[in-house]
């Protein structure tokens, strides 16, 4: 941290001459480049800003003229000196009178030591007078104006200081260097857009904010002790009352400190320190430093995906994964983050997930885009029904969404209203649009919505197993929707289940591995008319006398009178077992 002209003061050399603030004591905080000490009475052209300068009251700071000691003041402040220490000396002193000892150059210190009255290093009997006459020299500059009442050796001064200005250089050196190296590295791994952001907010105390075009929050992290719920509550408006700017800079009523992300010579958005405006002097040039380097990395980043929208999704997966998996510690902080990626809050959150068949083989590629495809399709159409959704891909064929509802009566509405559209927008009207090749599972909804992202497995559930049931198409499936075949599909991967499975049906298996498959085909749609046998031979297009034959067949085979509703019932679960397991085989 550069130091500052209250730092000097505080030094050793320094203080053994009990400096005294005759001006500008709230300019204090300026920052010291160098130290300067000149006699001289003009440094003007001499000086760069920042140096702090010695001299004493024989010089031109020790002019009984005002208005000369005020014009010398004035031309120090102009030239841009941090401030301006003056030693006491008195004129019977002697052992300072000698000019040599204060090289006028200012090229180097003076190995002489400071005087007081006699050379006990009291003070004179008019130090008083001096300071009054500084004082009103220096009125109305913003410029600190130092007296030293003892004797000190400027040699010491100009030592310590200029240590501690390489020392603090050095730090700054490392301090970019680690930097560099950071950011480098996370460019080079394809660092996620929060890694990215987490590391600027470690590196430079502070929090900071990944937001897109439209004020939504990409990625965040909090500072030192803030919470994520502080940082993100009302964040779109917030952001919107920080005007735009075209490099890094402060603005806004909060007085954010901000700076542009470019893609592609596109502005795609902006990376945010709202807590920066809290960092002292000395730290702002890191804060400055890690926020641009940062902003450098996203942009490298951003370069590697397709669109916006990708970031975008991201975004909102990132969020609902963490509230699925309890990773979000509270509502408040759920309801926060959910708003900044651009979910309006409602009175109840309902959880979805989406299943779409793929043709079996598919090449992978093909199954990319098609999946591609399906959530942009669940996107537009979320959209188009008015309806404020968090979308994510889970996996290949699925899609996890949660809505926000007004009420809990429009849940419904809502839910086919959506549907709808839904098959509207999926590609291929032909083949998608009738609703076969995709499921809808809908968890309970809740006031909560971390309740509500939590049951998202649930929704997940439903759609699975909804996806292998036959008859009337619904537009969505409710856990009641699914009945027997949801229960055991929860119990699919049950030893006792699969054995009971196996035992029922083991000796129509067996018999179909000897002569060929048919019997247990016909079985399962004996079972889905109810043993209606009209209705079966209608189904199988068998005669009678073919279709009575092969049911005795299959009776003989298994011992059991298919008559009998519990027998039926026995085998309805056998089969249905194993064609759930066939589908989602369990782990060994």
């Amino acid at each position: 941290m550069p130091l500052s002209v209250r730092d000097v003061l505080a030094l050793e050399p320094l203080r053994a001459g009990f400096p005294q603030v005759i001006a500008g004591s709230e300019h204090l905080c300026r920052p010291v480049r160098w130290v300067h000490v000149s006699q001289l009475t003009d440094l003007t052209g001499l000086l760069r800003g920042g140096e702090l300068v010695l001299t004493t009251a024989e010089g031109p700071a020790g002019a009984r003229d005002e208005p000369g000691l005020a014009a010398y003041l004035a031309r120090l402040d102009a030239a841009g000196a941090a401030g301006v220490v003056i030693e006491a000396v008195s004129p019977a002193g002697g052992h300072r009178a000698a000019s040599s000892e204060r090289p006028e150059s200012g090229a180097g210190p003076s190995p002489g030591g400071g005087s007081g009255a006699g050379g006990d290093g009291e003070d004179d009997g008019d130090g008083e007078d001096r300071a009054a006459t500084l004082a009103r020299a220096a009125e109305g500059l913003r410029f600190p104006v130092i007296l030293l009442r003892h004797e000190v050796r400027f040699v010491d001064v100009t030592e310590a200081v200029h240590s501690q200005i390489v020392n603090e250089h050095y730090e700054e050196l490392k301090f970019a260097q680690r930097t560099h190296e950071a950011f480098t590295t996370l460019s080079l791994e394809h660092a996620a857009l929060e890694t990215v952001v987490g590391r600027a907010a470690a590196l430079s105390g502070t929090a900071v904010v990944f937001e897109d075009v439209a004020h939504r929050v990409l990625a965040s992290t909090p500072g030192p002790g803030g919470s994520t719920v502080d940082l993100l509550t009302g964040w779109e408006r917030r952001s919107r009352l920080v005007p735009e700017l075209d490099r890094t800079g402060v603005g806004g009523g909060e007085d954010w400190l901000h700076t542009p992300v470019v893609v592609h010579q596109r502005v795609w958005g902006r990376l945010v320190m709202p807590d920066a405006r809290g960092t002292d002097g000395g730290r702002a040039p890191r804060v400055r430093m890690v926020l641009e380097r940062a902003a450098q990395a996203l942009s490298l980043r951003l370069m590697a995906e397709q669109d916006q929208a990708d970031v975008e999704r991201r975004a909102q997966g990132g969020l609902l994964n963490d509230l699925a998996e309890g990773r979000v510690p509270g509502e408040p902080e759920a309801l926060a983050r959910a708003e900044a990626v651009g979910l309006r809050p409602g009175a109840r959150y309902l959880p979805l997930a989406l299943r779409f068949a793929h043709p079996t083989a598919a090449d992978p590629l093909d199954v990319q885009r098609r999946d591609r495809r399906h959530l942009e399709a669940v996107i537009r159409a979320a959209k188009a029904a008015g309806i404020s959704a968090l979308v994510t891909a889970n996996h290949t064929g699925e899609i996890r969404v949660l809505f926000s509802c007004a009420a809990p009566t429009q849940e419904d509405r809502l839910l086919e209203r959506f549907a709808g559209l839904l098959d509207q927008q999926l590609p291929g009207s032909g083949q998608y649009g009738d609703g076969r090749h995709r499921r809808i599972g809908v968890g309970h909804g809740a006031s909560s919505l971390l309740a509500a992202a939590r049951r998202l497995p649930e929704a997940a559930h439903i759609a699975e197993v909804a996806a292998g049931m036959d008859g009337a198409e619904r537009p969505f499936h409710r856990s009641a929707d699914l009945r027997l075949r949801g229960l055991l599909s929860l119990l699919r991967d049950n030893r006792h289940l699969q054995a009971f499975a196996e035992t029922e049906l083991y000796r129509i298996l067996e018999d179909e591995a000897r002569n060929g498959p048919g019997l247990l085909d016909l079985l399962r749609d004996y079972l889905a008319v109810n043993g209606n046998k009209n209705a079966l031979a209608r189904r199988t297009r068998l005669s009678r006398p073919t279709l009575y034959t092969r049911i005795a067949a299959i009776e003989r085979l298994l011992g059991v009178d298919l008559e009998d509703p519990e027998s039926r019932a026995c085998l309805y679960v056998a089969l249905l077992t194993r064609d759930l397991v066939a589908v989602n085989p369990g782990t060994p």
